[in-house]
């Protein structure tokens, strides 16, 4: 009882201690590089949103996903794996094939990431964060008509002597997550810098049928950089970097569409016109497999849905994940110029396996593997007048080989017995020219035009086969070597044919040319020392991409090349009208930045699912519009606080022609996404208590842009709105508040919500069966977001 008393009258004195921590109130400027040059966030006439690194520790941001939650206006798309794709101001590309290009460029110190794999190994140790809205074209390049995500690390600083910080996050469902760095100089005119990340998590999903936990992680990255003094106008980095990942592949949960009765009707607990409910185990159940010899339903089928959120009813998944690279960046100022010169190698592999039904009959399951290096080189020139003219020039080059393989099994297709999959070496070449000019009007008026050429090649060479797998387990991944030992057993000799006369060698080839040229036009007006309005222009463009699709494995080689013709995309364009505002007040206490925007989309790229195939497609004509805001308040009590905004509209205005449905919204589109963060400063003892609080909307959004096919299950294919709370509390203490402890809690009211969704036939979902008809699962896609995650924290920084 003394101790125990001894224990509460501690607590007691510490919490009546507490006082507010008198701190300077003013908020801290943050710089970006959002025009290639540093500049203050308040002085870019771009809506930008940007994260410290210091922040990012605060926040808790560890990942590409967590952004989301603390950026109104920015949604993710976990593809399949860890491929990750965002959305901004609703432009974005959803589509699980290898080959597609992202609309939201994503870039790791200035260095273009080609695939949203990438990400998955890059966020520790970081600098800053900044998420730029709106065509980038001009600057940043192809394949940003929604912005650019840029990751900047932490870099070596020469003479600051030895310096550094250990971080370790313990959790529930078995998270470990330890990260550090050091600093230290080589010599008077060099410095290193070492840093690295492992990550552990069992995940929180477990199958009910093979006992794996889904949504687990194994993740460990290695970063070293060499900063190089070459004399008082010249500097070398050089950034050499490797991470490995592994996890049991991409989470569904599932509900059935059909009767119990085994019939293949409609089951009468689905009501395709109405958003879904993972939550609940409903009696419908997964289209049973085809009776022996015969099309129509065979055995009962079974219920995949479950009351309990962390259970699912996968049987099989898997991803494998490596990548390595370095970058050489060396800077020079003339008199009158800032010159740099970028050079970078990468190497991506990995294998996944996902299966897309998420149900234990396996109907659907979908193979992926990639083999890609990407070497990249831009020159770029930034003047260093501080006169009524400044401009940047530059030029770009990347040139990419990736050897990719989609594959498909499923009881659907020969009832297990044949493996359709398209084997792809394909190279692209980039090269760009772009420049940007500023010109001061007068003493408060500044205009800034910009374009970039872009010319781009992309040829690839395909292999499509379809052998047999008789014999070999339903769940059993087979990738490209499986299946290409598969093809010389079975049809030895070159070229080879099977039984129904589908060649098996390398068939054919298709090569696409993008060739384009987006431009800017902004004016900028001080209204004031601490206070800003712009207008823009902009016109952002993104190429054609090759289609991988394993299905022209099934047609004879004259017909995948019709199938390629007919698929081949248009390039898409966008057109940006913005209007924007930014402002200072009471010394520099309160921020607010907020924009208006018009987007107008020719030949809009979308992802749908039509007659069961996963495709891109144009959408002719369509439009969006909004707008998003930020205020931001700090005061002399060390509390500080953070509203952003975001209303968004969009449809298609002109389906003519293609399978869309005129004033549809477009895919990734929630009208409103808010998020509201507070954090207070208390002084306890000989150290600072930081309470954190932070409260992010997202409404509701379609997951895919509404076709003839998706008319009918509009809803279906709808994520619900939802809303996350998450909190932390750090207490730092020590001479310089070098040790820290702390608590945390992320989606802490366990806020149940799907990702994104799916289904293996959008055009039948809510059909009666028939004799040649088995989908009709709706899957969910899950993560580690939509459960509650709690834990503690330590760190120590020198």
């Amino acid at each position: 009882m003394l101790k125990g008393a001894s224990f509460v009258g501690a607590v007691a004195a510490a919490a009546l201690s507490m006082q507010v921590l008198p701190v300077a109130a003013q908020l801290e400027e943050v710089i970006v590089t959002a025009q290639k040059r540093s500049e203050s966030l308040q002085d870019v006439p771009i809506a930008v949103t940007a994260f410290t690194g210091e922040s990012m520790r605060e926040l808790g941001i560890t990942n590409a996903s967590d952004l989301v939650v603390f950026t109104p206006g920015l949604s993710m798309r976990q593809q399949s794996g860890s491929n990750i794709n965002y959305f901004l101001r609703g432009v974005g590309t959803n589509d699980i094939h290898l080959t597609a290009a992202p609309a939201v460029g994503q870039y790791f110190d200035e260095i273009t990431l080609t695939s949203g794999f990438h990400a998955r190994t890059s966020l520790f140790d970081m600098n800053r964060v900044e998420v730029l809205k709106g065509p980038q074209n001009t600057l940043f390049g192809l394949n940003t008509t929604g912005g650019a995500v840029s990751y900047f690390s932490n870099r070596p600083e020469i003479g600051a002597g030895s310096q550094g910080s250990l971080d370790a996050r313990l959790g529930n469902y078995g998270l470990v997550n330890l990260e550090g760095a050091v600093g230290f100089d080589l010599g008077a005119n060099a410095a290193m810098r070492l840093a690295g990340v492992w990550n552990q998590s069992d995940g929180a999903f477990e199958s009910q049928y093979d006992g794996k936990e889904y949504g687990d992680d194994d993740t460990q990255a290695l970063r070293a950089q060499v900063l190089w003094r070459l004399g008082d106008a010249t500097d070398a980095l050089l950034n050499v970097h490797y991470g490995q990942s592994e996890n049991n592949g991409s989470v569904y949960k599932v509900l059935g569409t059909r009767s119990p009765d085994g019939s293949g009707a409609v089951c009468a607990g689905f009501n395709p016109g109405s958003v879904q409910d993972f939550d609940d185990n409903t009696p419908c159940i997964t289209v049973p497999p085809p009776a022996a010899g015969g099309q129509g339903p065979g055995q009962p089928g079974v219920d995949p849905s479950f009351a309990d959120w962390e259970d699912v009813a996968m049987d099989v998944g898997g991803e494998d994940l490596e990548t390595y690279g370095a970058f050489f960046k060396l800077n020079h100022e003339f008199s009158w110029a800032s010159f740099t010169s970028i050079t970078a190698f990468d190497n991506l592999q990995f294998t996944n396996t996902n299966d897309l039904d998420g149900a234990q009959l396996g109907q659907m399951i979908n193979l992926q593997q990639d083999d890609r290096d990407t070497f990249q080189q831009e020159l770029r020139l930034v003047s260093l007048s501080d006169g009524d003219f400044r401009w940047i020039g530059g030029i770009y080059y990347l040139d990419e080989e990736s050897q990719s393989y989609t594959g498909l099994r499923s009881n659907l297709i020969g009832g297990w017995a044949i493996l359709p999959n398209v084997q792809l070496d394909h190279t692209r070449e980039n090269v760009g020219v772009y420049a940007q000019g500023e010109y001061d009007l007068t003493e408060a008026l500044t205009l800034t035009v910009g374009t970039r050429w872009s010319d781009e090649t992309i040829e690839g060479d395909y292999l499509p086969s379809r052998p047999r797998v008789v014999g070999i387990a339903d769940t059993t991944p087979l990738h490209a070597a499986q299946v290409n030992a598969l093809v010389a057993e079975q049809n030895p000799g070159t070229p080879a044919f099977d039984a129904n006369g589908f060649e098996l060698a390398r068939q054919l080839s298709q090569k696409l040319e993008n060739d384009d040229v987006g431009f800017t036009v902004k004016l900028d007006y001080q209204l004031a020392d601490d206070s800003m309005l712009y207008a823009s222009f902009a016109r952002g463009f993104k190429g054609a991409a090759l289609d991988i699709r394993a299905a022209y494995a099934l047609v004879p080689v004259g017909n995948v090349e019709q199938g390629l013709e007919d698929a081949r995309l248009e390039p898409e364009s966008l057109d940006a009208w913005e209007v924007g505002f930014k402002g200072t007040y009471l010394d520099n206490r309160l921020q607010l930045d907020a924009a208006l925007f018009y987007y107008s989309y020719e030949n809009l790229q979308q992802f749908i699912t039509f007659r069961g195939i996963p495709t891109l497609d144009n959408a002719p004509e369509s439009e969006s519009y909004g707008f998003d805001a930020n205020l931001k308040f700090a005061n002399e009590t060390g509390f500080f606080a953070q509203l952003g905004v975001s209303y968004l509209e969009t449809e298609v205005t002109d389906a003519s022609d293609s399978e869309f449905i005129e004033g549809a919204p477009l895919a990734g589109s929630p009208e409103w996404s808010v998020t509201a963060l507070a954090t207070q400063d208390f002084s306890v003892g000989s150290g600072v208590l930081t309470l954190m609080a932070n409260i992010s909307y997202t409404d509701e959004q379609a997951t895919e842009t509404l076709t003839s096919a998706t008319q009918p299950v509009e809803q279906a294919l709808t994520v619900d709105g939802y809303t996350l709370v998450n909190t932390s509390l750090v207490y730092r203490f020590g001479d310089a508040e070098q040790f820290k402890v702390g608590l945390f809690a992320n989606n802490l009211l366990d806020e149940h919500f799907c990702v994104g969704l799916r289904t293996s036939d959008t055009a039948n979902l809510a059909q009666p069966g028939n004799a040649g008809y088995h989908h009709g699962n709706l899957t969910c896609m899950v993560n580690n977001t939509t459960v509650r995650t709690y834990g503690v924290s330590v760190g120590y920084s020198f």
